[in-house]
């Protein structure tokens, strides 16, 4: 029998399908939808083909869709959801501001922006189970776990208090097509942040980008013009600018799986999602 694991991903759409522990047996089809585009801020559509080449692309917006449906009684319980990413799909943290989840613990999302504005990667929306309000989800590059970068989900919706979803960006253990996994707990079952009585059931992270420049980077860029060296300082300049999120075209496909880890008796469940890339 396969070990239950203590963790959760998201994201992102890093989106997120968020569902609390019940006493009876739940029903839900959990699905996931996902995308990628080579350019900043971009709209993406959900299948639509990606124009990439064989090269990581200088900029990219990454959209994530997690959501359930069908739902007969209560939500599944939800302990963990990790979300795996195509091999050739990339993120830089490298010189990218970090954001302690205690910084922005229980803002709303304006306060949670002003504090980590820096940190900011992306934004979407999100929705409660049994409420007819849409609420905000925003994005975070947060401070490394376990030697690794992290990603921060901030969800508020309505009256109930916000929750930081704290996802740890590893390699993922399925292996080829996937690269990375985003790893979160959810549940406070679990070891995550969302307590008994919220289930959010669609998580919509419609734009995870953003280009930055390493300032360290930049730095020894300073330190070669003022030495003389100007070669040295253009290709460091060029070198500091980097992309958040970025991708390639390899096999001409991008696959993407959520990984729905339930309390029993609900069973899990992974649905898969592809989209086409050309080069």
């Amino acid at each position: 029998m396969r070990k239950r694991r203590i963790c959760y991903a998201g994201a992102l759409g890093l989106a997120l399908a968020v569902a609390v522990p019940a006493t009876a047996m739940a029903s839900a089809t959990q699905h996931i939808e996902a995308g990628f585009s080579p350019q900043n801020n971009a709209n993406v559509v959900f299948g639509q083909s990606a124009n990439l080449s064989g090269k990581f692309s200088k900029a990219g917006t990454l959209r994530v869709n997690t959501f359930y449906d069908g739902v007969v009684g209560n939500p599944p319980a939800l302990e963990i959801a990790d979300i795996h990413l195509p091999e050739e799909l990339k993120f830089t943290t490298k010189g990218l501001p970090e954001c302690n989840p205690a910084e922005i613990a229980g803002l709303p999302a304006d306060a949670a922006t002003a504090a980590c504005k820096k940190s900011l990667v992306g934004s979407g929306l999100a929705t409660v189970f049994g409420l007819n309000v849409q609420g905000s989800s925003l994005l975070f590059n947060g401070t490394k776990k376990n030697g690794g970068p992290t990603i921060l989900v901030q969800i508020a919706v309505g009256a109930t208090p916000p929750v930081t979803l704290v996802g740890e960006l590893r390699n993922s253990q399925l292996g080829s097509p996937y690269g990375q996994v985003l790893h979160v707990p959810v549940s406070e079952t679990a070891g995550g942040p969302v307590p008994s009585g919220v289930s959010v059931s669609r998580t919509e992270l419609t734009k995870i980008s953003k280009t930055f420049k390493d300032k360290k980077i930049l730095k020894k860029a300073k330190k070669a013009k003022k030495q003389g060296n100007t070669k040295k300082a253009r290709k460091l300049k060029k070198k500091a600018k980097k992309a958040f999120v970025s991708a390639r075209c390899t096999d001409g496909t991008l696959s993407y799986r959520a990984d729905f880890f339930h309390a029993p008796p609900d069973p899990d469940q992974s649905p898969t999602y592809e989209q086409p890339c050309t080069t």
